[in-house]
């Protein structure tokens, strides 16, 4: 989390959320990003795999939580558990680096934006080895460059696609949005 704490506030900046935003964070771990940096959206959520996690995220979003304008889920980043277009706004902060089908996750994140809804996710350490864009490293971790990263979020339907670096250590961080 302290190594994150500058990319949240990063990612919080591309966010650009406004008071009439509902945010999804995916494989949103602590809540770090909801709780300190989602403060004016209208309604958080957030989802992970691991109870330890959300636990904290529950401590951390207790007052929201109590307010009706946050929740927490465990669950599966391949199968969200939320309606289509149920978020303006879906973030990831280097989820997709672990799981088994990157695609299948970010066209979940696609499904349950509403049309002109954004997506902002930081994807995985800059690569060392363009080559090896689109492979999982030695640590089972997905990596991609800048354009493959782009072609990824393009694939799950997203559109006006950008990439951009963020953070030391660098980060590949890509945007697009949901057409209408």
């Amino acid at each position: 989390m302290r190594i994150n704490r500058n990319n949240y506030a990063r990612m919080a900046a591309a966010l650009d959320l406004r008071p009439d935003d509902d945010l999804l964070d995916v494989g949103c771990g602590s809540a770090v990003l909801l709780a300190e940096h989602a403060t004016r959206a209208r309604h958080v959520a957030g989802l992970d795999a691991s109870d330890l996690q959300l636990d904290v995220a529950r401590r951390r979003l207790a007052d929201r939580l109590a307010a009706g304008t946050a929740e927490l889920v465990k669950g599966d980043v391949a199968a969200l558990p939320w309606a289509d277009g149920r978020f303006s706004v879906v973030t990831s902060m280097f989820c997709l680096k672990f799981v088994p089908d990157p695609l299948k996750a970010l066209e979940e994140m696609y499904r349950v934006l509403r049309p002109h809804g954004r997506a902002v996710v930081a994807l995985c350490d800059q690569l060392r080895d363009e080559k090896a864009s689109g492979t999982r490293d030695a640590w089972g971790q997905w990596g991609w460059n800048a354009s493959d990263a782009r072609l990824l979020m393009e694939k799950a339907g997203f559109a006006d696609v950008t990439s951009s670096v963020i953070g030391s250590p660098a980060s590949q961080l890509v945007q697009g949005v949901r057409a209408a």
